[in-house]
């Protein structure tokens, strides 16, 4: 099920590679939409847009500021398209596909540094039930139960014709620091991307560093000298109120940790607890505050390849409509 992942020829071996690809592949890992990270320290969205510059005083922008995201609306608008790309591709190679749900667990949530809503603290706790839900929805998935139910070949080839042929040289994009994400080149995820983005190389480079640039905000805000400070403010609240522990990964391990739930009503309090000491501490604060200028700073390192995902969703749209409208006529 590998999709074709590549090492850079020439690079010294010591540098990492990563198997990550953004949407693929997709049966390798086809309820990746419902692995949600409910209470996770790691990974997360994309970072939000950085304003658009102004204008020198007494002057006139030369044109519309290009766009840097695209709304909600225009991302599902874009999935569904894309969904039924592949369908229809599969079913020209002689395989079936469901599309699968842009969001199949919409109340899950991801708190990448401290639980800091009290509601949704005392309606799910960290998110233990959603693990239970998210596996009957992996294991029930028709696409799984589809692929379970074919020969060996066919199962191989089925997962060639949708995620490309493996080995062959394909799409890469290099991060910061020097892993190389690969995907094959052919395929039916890379003819969809094709139809709705142009040139596949592009989207791929593009998309692949903009989805890992969540990650990377991450990792420097937890690192940053002002969010570990903040960190023992909350311990010391936890421990007041019952709850010893030393940094909000404790509280995951504790509660996520184990292949089964741990106690709900306990899990509840604590994350309740967390959320409330989140804000008396000002944990919540500080690491709001530096998520938003950690993601400024990396959206102005890496504006040409946020600017260029933008671009080439805006431009995907009409496209996507087409693909849609199809299915009405």
């Amino acid at each position: 099920m590998d999709a074709g992942k590549e090492s850079p020829a020439g690079r010294p071996p010591s540098r990492r590679r990563s198997a990550v690809r953004p949407g693929g592949p997709v049966w390798a890992a086809l309820l990746l939409a419902t692995a949600v990270t409910v209470t996770g320290c790691a990974g997360g969205p994309p970072p939000q847009p950085a304003p658009a510059a102004q204008p020198p005083a007494g002057t006139q922008p030369a044109g519309p500021a290009p766009r840097t995201t695209a709304t909600a609306p225009e991302r599902s608008l874009l999935h569904r398209a894309e969904q039924e790309l592949l369908r229809s591709c599969m079913a020209t190679a002689g395989f079936e596909f469901r599309p699968v749900p842009e969001n199949p667990l919409p109340e899950a949530r991801d708190f990448p540094y401290v639980v800091d809503d009290v509601r949704w603290a005392q309606r799910y706790g960290y998110g233990g039930a959603f693990r239970e839900r998210a596996r009957r929805l992996r294991d029930q998935d028709p696409n799984r139960v589809y692929l379970r139910g074919l020969p060996d070949e066919r199962r191989r080839a089925a997962v060639a014709a949708l995620n490309g042929t493996p080995g062959r040289p394909g799409l890469r994009a290099e991060l910061p620091g020097g892993a190389v994400i690969g995907h094959s080149a052919d395929g039916c995820q890379v003819a969809a991307w094709r139809h709705l983005y142009g040139d596949a190389q592009t989207w791929f480079a593009a998309l692949t560093l903009v989805d890992n640039l969540g990650g990377m905000r991450q990792r420097r805000v937890t690192a940053d000298p002002a969010f570990l400070a903040a960190v023992p403010r909350w311990a010391a609240c936890m421990r007041r109120h019952g709850a010893p522990y030393g940094k909000p990964a404790d509280t995951r391990a504790a509660f996520l940790g184990g292949e089964r739930r741990a106690d709900p009503a306990r899990e509840v309090r604590t994350a309740v607890t967390e959320a409330r000491c989140a804000h008396s501490s000002g944990l919540a604060a500080v690491a709001g505050d530096l998520d938003r200028r950690h993601g400024e700073s990396l959206r102005r390192e890496h504006r040409a390849a946020v600017e260029r995902v933008a671009a080439l969703r805006a431009a995907a749209l009409p496209r996507a409509r087409a693909v849609l409208a199809g299915l009405r006529d």
